[in-house]
């Protein structure tokens, strides 16, 4: 693909798949921001958006490293849900509130990337789920009210091995998954996935928000 003129990208997480699709948006011709999993907080958010006049892209990915553990749900205390599940999800909406301004100038894009156990189930990762699933429905809730403003919003539903440890998602993979993907393979995050997140912000999709995608492969088919 051909890189584009150079607009501007804002990827927020650490790690994958945060990490993979920043370089494939590299490589489309993006100018790349990021944040990390550092809390998003009021003071975060002041830091980093005045200074943006426009924003065309922004991509949530930010689920920090206790999200991503295998827990069961009965040992997790009040404290260890919140920093698990309710964390993530306020600090996508403090996001997309800080991002509005500078997304709304550019008629930009927000697109939350989140794990398939939201959809399909997940054993010990309840949190994580929770988590992702509130994301995906704020998409939505941002695409029926932001859509006046210029502003789309979309989810786009990965395998969980684009958020887990190899063990933990080889383990997931085996119990829900009923065959082998159909295309072959689980698309790479850096050539494909970030294909999909570029594609979404183009006038060829301007009609097009609230969308929940499926970028799996086929491997888990939920719904």
């Amino acid at each position: 693909m051909a890189p584009q003129t150079s607009r501007t990208a804002l990827v927020v997480g650490g790690g994958d798949p945060a990490d993979s699709v920043g370089v494939g948006l590299l490589t489309a011709g993006w100018s790349l921001l990021r944040l990390g999993d550092d809390p998003i907080n009021d003071d975060t958010v002041a830091v980093a958006f005045p200074t943006l006049e426009h924003l065309d892209l922004v991509v949530h990915a930010r689920y920090p490293a206790l999200c991503r553990q295998s827990r069961e749900l009965t040992d997790l205390t009040a404290e260890q849900w919140h920093a698990a599940c309710d964390e993530p999800l306020e600090a996508g909406i403090r996001l997309a509130r800080g991002a509005y301004e500078p997304l709304r100038a550019a008629e930009g894009t927000i697109v939350y990337l989140v794990p398939l156990m939201a959809s399909a189930g997940g054993d010990g990762f309840a949190p994580f789920a929770g988590a992702a699933e509130g994301l995906r429905v704020l998409a939505k809730s941002l695409a029926k009210t932001w859509g006046t403003d210029g502003i789309r919003a979309h989810a786009i539903t990965l395998d969980p091995s684009a958020f887990l440890a190899p063990d933990d998602a080889a383990g997931m993979a085996e119990a829900n998954s009923l065959h082998d993907p159909p295309l072959g393979r689980v698309p790479d995050l850096s050539d494909e996935v970030s294909l999909v997140v570029d594609a979404l912000t183009s006038d060829a999709f301007g009609v097009l928000t609230g969308a929940s995608l499926v970028v799996d492969g086929g491997l888990w088919m939920p719904g």
